[in-house]
């Protein structure tokens, strides 16, 4: 079977894709936001510690796979948007510092945007819970860019491992310590 560039999960990509470029600059500083840790704190949240871990895994887990040309046409996608400038002013327009001023916001996104981007093209490679921690920000801001019915969509992203933990839950999705995060049965 031939896939397109983006790999199995072309359709999810394309969605994906296609709902990066219509993000407005509030919901890029939230998705940015979303993504969890504060300069100086990033080593007290286990969601960043946990994301960081698993981006280090990343290229491997494509690699073995046969994906690492999705993986770098995905993010090539992904830096196009981050850089573009045209969103905000038209072509031939100089920049005014209003408009060189929101570049911010989708730089501080990117990682985010990344790790939600590789987690599409790599879904069928991960567990439910490395995926629910790549496209967690995502998911709670832009949707589950895998449609209803597909194996890959989780709900509505509170739920890692099948059963929402509620309010009062002390792990977040993901998170290592969680009983059952790594797949096994708690």
């Amino acid at each position: 079977m031939t896939h397109g560039k983006f790999g199995p999960q072309g359709d999810a990509a394309d969605r994906f894709l296609e709902t990066l470029d219509r993000l407005d600059i509030p919901e890029t500083v939230a998705l940015a936001a979303a993504g969890g840790g504060i300069v100086g704190t990033d080593e007290l949240d286990p969601q960043v510690l946990a994301r960081a871990e698993l981006r280090l895994e990343l290229r491997e887990i494509a690699r073995r796979a046969g994906r690492l040309d999705a993986v770098r046409a995905i993010g090539r996608e992904v830096e196009r948007w981050a850089g573009s400038a045209q969103h905000w002013f038209p072509a031939g327009v100089a920049a005014t510092s209003d408009s060189t001023a929101t570049l911010g916001p989708r730089f501080a996104a990117l990682p985010f945007v990344l790790d939600a981007a590789y987690g599409v093209v790599l879904a069928d490679q991960l567990q439910e819970a490395e995926l629910a921690l790549l496209l967690g920000p995502w998911r709670d801001l832009a949707g589950d860019p895998f449609g209803p019915g597909n194996p890959f969509e989780t709900g509505d992203g509170d739920e890692v491992d099948g059963r929402d933990d509620g309010p009062g839950d002390p792990f977040g999705p993901g998170d290592a310590r969680k009983p059952g995060a790594d797949g096994r049965p708690s």
